[in-house]
């Protein structure tokens, strides 16, 4: 398992230096899958696209904790609400089964026959960097909650902002870090999250983002999720 983990690491980073990566299409949809395909991938060593579109079409949990939170197609949602439900529905299709169509005026037409992967549990991440690190070495891939900003002009280097809320409006996902990165606006290196983003391959680093890792900058430590899969063969 060790090293189907340092593999799948390694496997993320070659991505980030060719931009061989899928297009991403939503926002806490595209975080969700994103961290399911990386937990499935641990779990089964079979990487597999799935379905935004299905969590756009039949996700509708509310977070019990909070009034009105509830996941509402392309409006938004949760990424612990998206898990939510996969774990009640039994899972997500592949994203070939039940593609994506750009409206959320459609019909749920999930298939349980055609489930691609399934969740096993899923947690919250402590706020604490170290912890959120091992998470991603154990765990792969985690859905994150981020104030975008400062992710709006974003063009290279290691975003890190003097001053950036805390109020995250934006879901994304955390796929891997580095001790040293030029940062423009401090004139000097400093350690960094790697971000996958939801606004293509022409955004940032081939859609990717690298923001500052220290002082949970922009409330990137602040609403961090890991998910775990189960083995489910697609019928």
């Amino acid at each position: 398992m060790q090293t189907r983990r340092r593999s799948f690491l390694l496997a993320i980073s070659q991505l980030i230096l060719t931009g061989v990566t899928t297009v991403p299409l939503l926002t806490s949809k595209t975080s969700a899958t994103g961290a399911l395909e990386g937990a499935h991938y641990l779990a089964t060593g079979e990487l597999v696209s799935l379905s935004e579109q299905q969590l756009v079409d039949c996700d509708h949990e509310c977070d019990p904790e909070e009034y009105g939170a509830c996941d509402s197609g392309c409006s938004g949602g949760l990424m612990n609400n998206a898990f939510e439900y996969a774990l009640k529905s039994g899972g997500l299709e592949r994203e070939e089964d039940y593609p994506y169509t750009g409206t959320d005026r459609g019909a749920c037409k999930f298939d349980k026959s055609k489930v691609a992967a399934s969740v096993s549990n899923f947690s919250v991440v402590s706020l604490d960097e170290d912890q959120i690190a091992a998470n991603l070495v154990k765990h792969g891939p985690l859905s994150v909650a981020i104030n975008a900003v400062f992710m709006q002009t974003y063009i290279g280097g290691v975003s890190c902002p003097y001053i950036c809320s805390k109020h995250q409006d934006h879901g994304v996902l955390l796929v891997g870090y580095g001790a040293s990165g030029y940062a423009p606006i401090r004139l000097k290196e400093k350690p960094f999250w790697i971000i996958k983003n939801s606004w293509g391959e022409n955004w940032g680093q081939n859609g990717y983002y690298k923001i500052c890792r220290a002082r949970n900058i922009c409330g990137v430590d602040s609403m961090v999720s890991t998910v775990a899969a189960i083995h489910t063969t697609a019928q």
